[in-house]
C-alpha cells in the first residue's frame, strides 16, 4: 500500500527516530479524572538512550501555544525526567487526550499512548468517614476522606472545620488522639474558592467518664480543705465570743448600826 510521503513523515516524527532504542518512552496514567474548577496534577516521566540532551518539551491535543496562552497549564518538570503537569481550574473544555513529546540532539519521541484527561461535575464531592457513628470517644481517632466520581489521588483538596481552614491537605485527613477541640462541622473543598465544597460532616468528642484527672482531683480536695477551714475558724470566733468574761469580786461586808 502506497502512503503519501508527508504522512509518512509525520507518523515517523511521532513515533521517534526510525529504529529507536527501546529506552524511548513515556510513562503516564491511561486516564486521569478532573472535577472541573479543580486544580488536576497528571504525574509523568520519560527515558531516552545515554548520552542525549532533551532540549525541548512539548505537551497538548492542540497548539502548545493555545495551553500555554490560558496561563492554566504549567509545566512543572524539567528536561532531564519528570514531564509533570499541572491543569488550573479545570473546564469542561479541557476533556482530551494529551501527549507528550520531547525532543533531543539525537531526535525525538512522542509518548503516543497519551493520557485521556476527564473533566466532570463536581456535584457529588462528599465527605467520607472511617467510622460509623458520628460521636467519638476521647482519645479516639478518625479519617475522614473526600470522594467524588474522580480519584483525588492527585487533586488539591482542602480542609476546613466549622469553615475555617486547617492546615492539613490532601484527599484524607487524618485525626488522632481526639479531644472536645476536634468537635465541629467538617468539609472538603476541591480548591481554594470553595466553589466545589462538599456538605459539612459533623463530629462530636465525648469526654471519657472513666478517665481519672488529676487536675480535677485536686482541684476538688483543694476547696474541701478550704471549707474545712473556713469552718473551723468560724467555730473558733464563735466560740470566743460565747466564752464568760472574768469573775467579778464579791465583798461582803458587815453593816455596823
Amino acid at each position: 500500500m502506497k502512503m503519501n510521503p508527508w504522512t509518512l513523515s509525520v507518523l515517523l516524527l511521532l513515533a521517534g527516530p526510525l529504529g529507536a532504542d527501546p529506552d524511548w518512552h513515556v510513562e503516564y496514567p491511561d486516564s486521569f479524572c478532573v472535577v472541573e474548577g479543580s486544580t488536576a496534577t497528571i504525574p509523568c516521566s520519560f527515558t531516552h538512550p545515554a548520552g542525549l540532551r532533551v532540549n525541548r518539551v512539548v505537551w497538548g491535543p492542540r497548539v502548545v501555544s493555545n495551553i500555554i496562552a490560558e496561563n492554566r497549564f504549567l509545566y512543572l518538570g524539567d528536561l532531564v525526567r519528570n514531564c509533570t503537569l499541572k491543569i488550573i481550574k479545570t473546564v469542561k473544555r479541557d476533556t482530551a487526550k494529551y501527549l507528550l513529546r520531547f525532543e533531543t540532539d539525537g531526535g525525538g519521541y512522542t509518548g503516543l499512548r497519551g493520557v485521556r484527561v476527564t473533566v466532570t461535575d463536581a456535584e457529588d464531592v462528599k465527605v467520607r468517614s472511617s467510622v460509623t457513628d458520628n460521636v467519638v470517644k476521647e482519645g479516639g481517632q478518625v479519617t475522614l476522606t473526600c470522594t467524588s466520581a474522580c480519584s483525588f489521588h492527585q487533586l488539591d483538596v482542602h480542609w476546613y472545620r466549622n469553615g475555617h481552614a486547617l492546615p492539613e491537605s490532601g484527599p484524607a485527613l487524618h485525626l488522632s488522639s481526639l479531644t472536645n477541640n476536634n468537635t465541629g462541622n467538617y468539609t472538603c473543598s476541591l480548591d481554594s474558592s470553595r466553589k466545589n465544597t462538599s456538605a459539612p460532616w459533623s463530629l462530636v468528642v465525648l469526654e471519657d467518664e472513666g478517665r481519672f484527672d488529676w487536675h480535677l482531683t485536686v482541684s476538688v480536695v483543694a476547696k474541701v480543705l478550704l471549707a474545712v477551714f473556713l469552718l473551723l475558724l468560724v467555730g473558733l470566733v464563735f466560740a470566743k465570743r460565747s466564752a464568760p468574761g472574768p469573775e467579778h469580786e464579791i465583798v461582803y461586808s458587815e453593816v455596823v448600826g
